[in-house]
């Protein structure tokens, strides 16, 4: 418990700075004696409140307005049957408080609560709470996930709250920073990154890590984007820079999407998906850089035409998906009102494709769609082998999925020189049967992916080529 303790009292330190702003109170309750004594930086110690603590306690409890304290209530309950620790925060009517404490065994017998209790103006103390180690990210220096995701959603929830930008940093590849030169050198690298953000972002913003080397930015007393722009074109520069010419065939850059609380969305989880879109996009356009959300720009991105949802970035929403399946049910399998440049066209603008490759009867035939057309190339029959090594990838269902070339397992290497020479970083291949024997196979193209294929890509596309299978064949 002596460890318990000490780490409070560096707490109990930590918090001497903000005395002027909040009432700071250090206090000791004695179980057996019912006895509440209060010790106040500066003054003596004195005798709070003698027992019953009920009685005391019942004030607080019990509001002016009749209602219920229960957060207050708690607390005393906490307190008097004396539990080993104890952490609480919350506001109420515009004051932030924070309670915590710790019960030890004294040595002549009973027990002795050690605590310390903190009231101040919520406006005065957004950030006395992420002062924390338990709010830390373990390794860089910024809160962590809970931490920021708390502190961003507070920001925006409050009364009057002035323009605030979140933004979500990514460093590009970072995977394959990993697999190339270690986890220990990624961790360097988000250490070394984590400083960059610090400086660039300095009393301007928040910064916290959401995951892997996602970053999150809540911003302060940035007002418009004539404001916004300089920040992250500094800070995307320095990221870049920070590594150049260090690393024979490694650079460094980022990407970041950015959207505007309240211009852009009326909550965080608005803001969040919309900047989430946008930083989808720069990776889409290139990657090293950033993109903030502008309605006229990127409206038509956000939300699907004639749907009330929005989709993800990239990808068609729910409404797009039935119609384009009902399409190919309807018009393509039974040729009655398609063409293989229109059915084409509708998949891969809605699934946001590169590519679409076809080759069968043992390569013998194929076709191949690009937003520019659909083509018929020799080289797009020979530039991957049918040969029992490509086959035997195929799992049960006939799929082989490539979620970017940095995930290549082993048996699957052969595949990084032909897919990177056609300029794909991740694909859904489908194998297409003849009568149980492998023919040829069906395959959709990224030149960027993010993220993992989402299931409902995978269910819809794999059923798309099965319609494929079935006109060739059936």
């Amino acid at each position: 418990m002596d460890d318990a303790r000490q780490k409070m009292s560096q707490e109990i330190e930590e918090m001497k700075r903000f005395l002027d702003l909040a009432d700071v109170r250090e206090f000791i309750y004695d179980i057996d004696k019912d006895e509440l004594v209060n010790l106040r930086y500066g003054k003596k110690r004195e005798v709070f409140y003698r027992g019953p603590l009920e009685a005391w306690a019942e004030g607080f409890i019990k509001r002016q307005d009749g209602k219920v304290n229960e957060k207050f209530g708690d607390f005393y309950h906490a307190l008097k049957s004396g539990v080993p620790s104890f952490q609480q925060h919350y506001e109420y009517k515009g004051l932030y408080r924070s309670a915590k404490f710790v019960t030890e065994e004294k040595p002549e017998g009973g027990k002795v609560i050690y605590g310390v209790i903190m009231t101040g103006k919520v406006s005065e103390h957004e950030d006395i709470r992420y002062q924390r180690a338990s709010d830390k990210d373990a390794m860089l220096d910024m809160l962590n996930k809970k931490a920021i995701v708390e502190y961003a959603k507070r920001t925006l929830e409050k009364d009057n709250c002035p323009t605030t930008y979140l933004i979500i940093f990514d460093l590009d590849h970072f995977k394959l920073i990993n697999d190339t030169y270690g986890h220990l050198y990624g961790d360097e690298v988000l250490v070394t990154v984590s400083g960059i953000i610090n400086k660039v972002i300095g009393e301007h913003g928040v910064v916290g890590r959401i995951g892997g080397d996602e970053i999150l930015i809540v911003t302060k007393g940035i007002h418009d984007k004539a404001e916004l722009r300089p920040m992250l074109k500094e800070l995307r520069m320095a990221v870049e820079e920070a590594y150049q010419g260090q690393t024979a065939g490694f650079s460094l850059t980022c990407s970041m999407g950015t959207a505007a609380y309240p211009d852009h969305g009326s909550s965080y989880m608005e803001v969040m998906d919309i900047a989430d879109k946008m930083l989808y996009l720069a990776k889409e356009k290139g990657r090293n850089r950033y993109i903030i959300y502008t309605p006229e720009l990127h409206e038509k991105l956000i939300t699907a035409k004639n749907s009330g949802t929005a989709p993800v970035m990239g990808f068609p929403a729910a409404f797009d998906n039935i119609g384009i399946m009902q399409y190919m049910l309807d018009n393509y399998l039974r040729k009655d009102a398609s063409t293989n440049d229109a059915a084409f066209a509708s998949i891969g603008k809605s699934f946001q494709l590169s590519e679409i490759l076809i080759v069968y009867d043992k390569g013998r035939n194929g076709f191949r769609w690009t937003p520019e057309g659909v083509g018929y190339g020799e080289k797009d029959l020979t530039w991957l082998s049918m040969d029992e090594k490509l086959t035997s990838l195929f799992d049960k269902n006939h799929l082989l999925v490539i979620d970017g070339l940095y995930n290549l397992t082993d048996d699957q290497k052969f595949l990084l020189e032909p897919l990177t020479q056609r300029g794909v970083e991740s694909a859904i291949f489908y194998q297409m049967l003849d009568k149980g024997v492998a023919e040829g196979y069906v395959m959709f193209a990224k030149k960027i992916q993010r993220q993992r294929w989402a299931e409902y890509e995978l269910l819809a596309l794999s059923t798309i080529a099965k319609i494929f299978e079935i006109s060739i064949y059936h």
